[in-house]
């Protein structure tokens, strides 16, 4: 067992000991015997949701789903709720799930005197946001898999990230983190229960305040001009580097980067800034590991501090969130570059994660992964290659006979002459050494990038692929599908949007609400959370900018509506899931990019673009559209929020008439929708507004591209 996982027992045990305060005496009370309810006695994950919930269906533990009734439950058989946090999709999840099955003695521990619930972040995100916010508590990185221990009242008791890893002691990790719980519970539930309702409250008082709106428009701009300059100082140019990025991929800082290179109210100076960082990181990027060359997905994190080396789990969403970021940074740079990654990640995801229907998957089905085998020795490379084109590739990706993993993306050395695909030069470049035109190099590049994947396919075959659509890739995906028709004028990408979006809307609505995966018991697991209906927004958003259809916006604002109804409460919070559908007590907001996106920063965006289209937004999340985090202290988890306030006031509008030709409106359709509205106005001519109200003619449908330029600046 890792000293890190013996630590990590020790530490959870000791949370659970300072949560439960020296007492004054001991609480006993009378209670009633427990009831078992026959829910209890097995596992429900059968019929589950597709993901990490139905990889346990024929587990021993007698798993629960993540909904209020197991307050109930729990509270019937005087026990303590233990949730088991996680996602196929983060390494050590799976894993540590077929560990525990394993384990007769833990599997009987986990039925005997808990109620365990398995939770997938994929479906119930305010699990994973709870998750950061208890990890802040205890001065740790939030990782998965996570625990969080509940009384039958929904007060937080304990929690710990698991530290997983093959040859860990699971039983001992396990029994070190539950066995004070336990015996402490069993002495003295009224205790354990009044401690944890007094921690409860004493954190409710320290989640934080809803946004303010700054005091003037004047400064919003100066916030945003400072924010703008201390995210360009983020950029290194000596080392090519931009600090504060993490382990993620920077999509959301590039795509605000790129779009204040083009805001014409951020000073001249900070935008050339901008526009150097995204030009010079974005081709480091875009040109490291974490764009896979073999089969153009991209991967999500890395492990180390450069971008060597991935954490090879992908999903839909990486590809459908890089895209539509991308085609942001194309728009800023005009290098193909982007483009063309954009476009290698859609063609990735529509291979991989094309579910039944003509939806998408979150991810294919559970298993297991293995770095090592993703990487590659020197003699590997040899051998699937003909000598031109190991002799190509080795250029291209800095192969080495020692390895090209850099010291900080693998300090152990534990993958030591193993090298990582990548390309570190130019085509261009390697033609050039290996004194081959450009048609011959790429004769080469292609045909070796086919036998290097099939080679890699052979030592680690792909996962099952998933059947059933999820509402998040889905909606994810028309979004994608949208930016590339701007992005190429190619129609072939909005008709995909429109066929996608129609495929969702259908399949993903009940009523008035939406839900998460079309199958699945019980409701409550698969109602949509907040994050599931901002992402339909921008979705039918971006599909009214594209069609100039008026339907999709109307559609987004009766989403909009939805969301102000169910989840809003009475102090303002955004609150990420109904209370009929967690059991959570927490006020949980998605405030942060911890993630991804947030549900604050989409829910701001939405909120400016339905008014640049003439829908002012409901009364509850009207003070979305012009509050701001203090996103100044730390802009980088708040990019998604500065790009949404930049939108609010500095986009400008494309007002047609209503009885517009077909060339007007496609020449208004196939206009980024980044920084751009369109909208029909009653005027008898084509027009721009811009925000302070000023308006500019077009002369004509061609010129249009070029009048938004000059009004710009």
């Amino acid at each position: 067992m890792s000293k890190f996982a013996i630590c990590a027992c020790l530490l959870a045990a000791l949370a659970f000991t300072s949560a439960c305060r020296k007492r004054a005496g001991s609480a006993t009370t009378e209670a009633a015997a427990p009831i078992i309810g026959p829910e209890l006695s097995s596992n429900q994950m059968q019929g589950s949701p597709q993901g990490l919930l139905t990889s346990r269906s024929a587990s021993p533990v007698h798993w629960q789903h993540w909904e209020p009734a197991v307050l109930q439950r729990a509270g019937s058989a005087r026990r303590l709720v233990f949730a088991f946090i996680g996602s196929a999709q983060y390494p050590g999840c799976v894993e540590a799930l077929d560990a525990i099955d394993k384990d007769p003695a833990l599997v009987s521990k986990l039925n005997a005197d808990f109620v365990p619930v398995l939770v997938d972040v994929d479906l119930c995100r305010e699990a994973a946001i709870a998750a950061g916010v208890m990890s802040q508590e205890i001065k740790q990185p939030v990782s998965f898999p996570f625990i969080i221990v509940l009384s039958p009242d929904a007060d937080e008791v304990t929690w710990r990230p698991v530290a997983y890893s093959p040859g860990v002691d699971l039983h001992r990790l396990f029994e070190s983190a539950t066995d004070v719980i336990s015996k402490m519970w069993a002495e003295s539930p009224a205790y354990v229960a009044q401690n944890s309702r007094r921690d409860h409250a004493n954190r409710l008082n320290r989640l934080p305040k809803p946004d303010s709106p700054p005091a003037s428009a004047a400064e919003r701009d100066a916030i945003l001009t400072r924010t703008g300059r201390k995210l360009a100082n983020l950029y290194d140019e000596d080392i090519n580097s931009m600090f504060g990025t993490g382990g993620l991929l920077p999509l959301g800082m590039l795509q605000c980067m790129a779009s204040a290179a083009l805001d014409p109210n951020i000073p001249p100076e900070i935008a050339a800034r901008c526009r150097e960082a995204v030009g010079s990181f974005g081709t480091a990027v875009l040109n490291s590991a974490m764009i896979d060359p073999l089969d153009g997905g991209v991967y999500s994190s890395r492990r180390g501090s450069n971008w060597d080396l991935p954490i090879i789990n992908r999903t839909c969403t990486t590809q459908a969130r890089a895209a539509r970021a991308l085609i942001t940074l194309y728009n800023t740079t005009k290098d193909p570059r982007p483009l063309e990654v954009a476009l290698g990640a859609i063609r990735f995801a529509e291979e991989h994660y094309g579910a039944q229907n003509g939806l998408f998957a979150a991810q294919r089905l559970p298993g297991l992964s293995s770095t090592s085998d993703w990487l590659w020795t020197q003699e590997q490379i040899e051998q699937a290659l003909s000598p031109d084109e190991a002799a190509l590739w080795k250029i291209l990706c800095g192969i080495k006979g020692m390895g090209n993993l850099a010291l900080e993306a693998d300090p152990t050395r534990q993958y030591f002459r193993l090298n990582s695909l990548g390309f570190r030069t130019t085509m261009k470049e390697a033609a050039a050494i290996r004194n081959l035109d450009t048609a011959a190099a790429t004769a080469l590049l292609e045909s070796g990038r086919k036998k290097l994947l099939k080679a890699r396919q052979d030592r680690m075959p792909d996962r099952a692929p998933a059947t059933a659509g999820a509402a998040g890739p889905s909606f994810r995906m028309v979004s994608a599908y949208a930016a590339l028709f701007t992005a190429t004028g190619d129609p072939a990408w909005r008709d995909k949007a429109l066929a996608l979006a129609e495929r969702s809307r259908q399949t993903f609505s009940k009523g008035h609400f939406l839900i998460e995966q079309s199958s699945g018991q019980p409701d409550a697991v698969i109602d949509a959370r907040a994050f599931t209906y901002a992402l339909a927004i921008q979705a039918a958003l971006d599909l009214a900018e594209i069609t100039m259809d008026e339907n999709w916006r109307i559609w987004a604002g009766d989403l909009s509506t939805t969301v102000s109804e169910l989840f809003v409460d009475s102090a303002g919070r955004l609150l990420e899931a109904r209370a009929v559908s967690t059991p959570l007590s927490l006020p949980i907001e998605d405030r942060i990019m911890l993630f991804d996106d947030s549900t604050a920063g989409l829910t701001r965006m939405n909120a400016a673009r339905l008014e640049a289209l003439g829908q002012a937004p409901p009364p509850t999340l009207a003070p979305w559209l012009t509050s701001l985090p203090k996103v100044e202290e730390f802009p980088v988890v708040f990019t998604d929020s500065i790009l949404a306030a930049s939108f609010a006031r500095s986009r400008i509008i494309i007002e047609l008439p209503e009885n517009a030709s077909p060339s007007w409106r496609e020449a208004a359709c196939r206009l980024p929708l980044d920084r751009v509205a369109r909208r029909f106005g009653k005027g008898p001519s084509a027009k721009i507004v811009k925000p302070d109200g000023r308006e500019i003619p077009i002369d004509s449908p061609e010129s249009m591209a070029g009048s938004i330029a000059a009004a710009a600046k």
